[in-house]
């Protein structure tokens, strides 16, 4: 399915585009497109942020479709395989080969990932990006919005990409209702060069195989995959988050907070945290909102991770937002009059907030899975991930063939056409019922 060319072409705001890439993902389709689009940055350069990313499957035929997928597999790695260890001894509790079934899932350094889509999208005559834009207010019909300077820039459409922190979901849903909430979880997310580990053959195996590995245990869980061809491995350390409701949501840890909060781990583990320096260490507060009464009013829609911010469990938080940006590039393309914007919208809400807050959810169970106490229930579970290798199913969704039909195979902009098509036919059943 090639990008179609705009019925109607749009001037289109994206607000917070560049720092998420569901925003730059958007700005790509909707420029791909025909329409006219300008992204708004906060910051006054781009810089290399986060760590390593996933692109599952139903992410990466997007992507491919919107001409990004080479750009990705020139810094990626493809996975072949999947292991999830015990936490105290390292025992492989399952593995198994990657299902690719739906496609090929690839893991990339999100700095990569961010930077094609912005390089693809601002190749675009019609993408502008302006930066030092920071958004404080906007208005729904006609739809704009306000920047810090007091410059208001309007457009036929503005689009919410700018996180689960939101400016734009405060005076969209205007009740405070969705003020993000911890959820009692922090992770670590530490890079480790190549030439760090050589010299151990353990350390050497990690960042070697095309292998993501999950140590799973009381509390917390680890996983561990390489990105940039091999030249890093990313690791990521969930973990309880020590700080009080209201403290800010990244700050730096001693390293010895590390140290402790994954004493007594597999050695595997311990020479990983020893590679670390003894700087401080980046920690991020894992916070969620409820599922939100709507995500649009008039012309402006949220998007990612402002209406549907993801727990980390089942790698789908960028796959959801890119998922966004397809449904708003068929629905906003399929219009014939800037009229039915609202309904397009309305529309786009429909055919994607069941599917992300699904998927929300399936993260959240997730955790629950993974970081079982030792006792029964874990025993049960890691009898279970045994079983798995007889073609049961597996307890952890993320690895699990029924869960990753679910979210891989899915089809965003098919699924928006449809959702389309049926409102056309829906609107045509009134029109002949009131004849």
């Amino acid at each position: 399915m090639e990008p179609t060319r705009a019925k109607v072409p749009l001037d289109v705001v994206i607000a917070g585009g560049v720092s998420g890439l569901g925003g730059m993902a958007a700005a790509l389709t909707l420029g791909l497109r025909g329409h006219n689009v300008i992204v708004l940055e906060t910051a006054r350069k781009l810089t290399e942020i986060g760590a390593g990313i996933q692109v599952a499957p139903n992410m990466l035929t997007l992507l491919d479709r919107w001409g990004v997928s080479p750009s990705i597999h020139t810094r990626g790695v493809p996975l072949e395989r999947i292991h999830i260890r015990r936490w105290q001894n390292g025992q492989l509790l399952w593995t198994r080969p990657v299902n690719k079934t739906h496609g090929r899932q690839v893991v990339i350094h999100r700095a990569d990932l961010h930077q094609a889509l912005v390089d693809h999208a601002l190749a675009l005559p019609n993408v502008e990006l302006r930066t030092v834009s920071t958004v404080t207010g906007v208005t729904f019909s006609p739809a704009s919005v306000t920047l810090a300077s007091g410059a208001v820039i309007t457009g036929d459409v503005v689009i919410a990409a700018d996180g689960i922190k939101s400016t734009i979901r405060g005076h969209l849903l205007g009740d405070g209702s969705s003020s993000p909430m911890p959820t009692g979880d922090a992770a670590y997310r530490i890079t480790l060069p190549r030439s760090a580990m050589e010299q151990d053959p353990d350390l050497k195996r990690l960042i070697a195989e095309p292998v993501a590995t999950r140590w799973v245990g009381p509390a917390r869980h680890i996983v561990a995959y390489p990105v940039r061809k091999h030249e890093l491995l990313n690791v990521v350390l969930l973990h309880p988050d020590r700080r009080g409701v209201g403290e800010c949501w990244t700050t730096r840890s001693p390293k010895q907070s590390m140290v402790d909060d994954y004493r007594g781990w597999d050695p595997v583990v311990t020479k990983l945290i020893d590679l670390v320096t003894d700087e401080e260490v980046s920690e991020w507060k894992l916070c969620l909102h409820e599922p939100l009464k709507t995500w649009t009013k008039g012309c402006v829609a949220l998007m990612g991770d402002a209406c549907h911010p993801m727990l980390p469990y089942v790698a789908q938080g960028a796959a959801q937002a890119v998922e966004d940006a397809a449904a708003l590039g068929i629905l906003l393309s399929s219009i014939t009059s800037r009229s039915e914007i609202p309904l397009a919208l309305k529309v786009y809400e429909k055919c994607r907030k069941q599917r992300a807050e699904t998927v929300q959810h399936s993260g959240s169970v997730n955790r629950i899975t993974l970081h079982l106490p030792d006792g029964p229930q874990q025993e049960a579970r890691d009898e279970q991930f045994r079983a798995c290798e007889l073609g049961g199913k597996s307890p952890d969704r993320w690895s699990d063939r029924e869960t990753q039909r679910y979210l891989w195979r899915w089809d965003a902009e098919k699924a928006a056409l449809r959702a389309w098509e049926g409102r056309r036919r829906h609107v045509s059943r009134q029109i002949r019922h009131r004849l």
